[in-house]
């Protein structure tokens, strides 16, 4: 089987539902291609998902799944491969999943970047997911207080995400239409 090959069976695992299938297969890559940052990408991504599918706690009530392990893949596939946006927004929205919000924060800040420098890539689905999660995370860490200063923190970036995820450059572009008079 080729490499490719390999990398879409355990892709295709992973489609169906067998993330723990398509572990097996990307730490396998990983060591036999230990400078291709898609087996370290792809094992953390199955990996994500195993756990947001079903759970991370066994019968002990002890994780299953390193979730420290899971961020250090993503981060470093993403450093492999500095200009792949994809492998920084899926680092970045692991570190949002396992509430790393200032650590995350600084990652789509770096997306948004990485968006700006190469032209032909959109990062702006990536930035209004984010946003949409932050908020989320926000309220459920404050009891819905916004007024708390963790809310007060990351709402406005939050509200950044959002309007660069709509295709904004910046916020200041949006704001000149919030304020255009008709």
């Amino acid at each position: 089987m080729t490499d490719e090959e390999t990398i879409t069976q355990a892709a295709q695992m992973i489609t169906k539902g067998d993330f723990m299938g398509a572990m097996d297969i990307f730490d396998a890559y990983s060591k036999d291609h230990p400078s291709d940052p898609a087996g370290f990408h792809g094992w953390a991504e199955a990996a994500l998902f195993e756990v947001q599918e079903n759970g991370n706690l066994d019968d002990k009530g002890n994780d299953r799944i390193n979730e420290g392990q899971i961020a250090a893949y993503f981060r470093k596939a993403s450093s492999m491969d500095p200009k792949n946006p994809d492998y920084l927004a899926s680092y970045a929205g692991a570190l949002l999943t396992f509430d790393r919000i200032p650590m995350a924060v600084r990652e789509f800040r770096k997306l948004k970047a990485l968006g700006d420098e190469l032209e032909d890539v959109d990062v702006s689905f990536h930035l209004y997911e984010a946003a949409k999660t932050l908020i989320e995370l926000v309220d459920m860490k404050t009891n819905y207080d916004r007024s708390n200063p963790n809310a007060r923190q990351f709402i406005p970036v939050a509200l950044e995400f959002s309007i660069l995820g709509l295709g904004f450059s910046s916020v200041d572009e949006a704001l000149e239409y919030l304020l255009t008079e008709e």
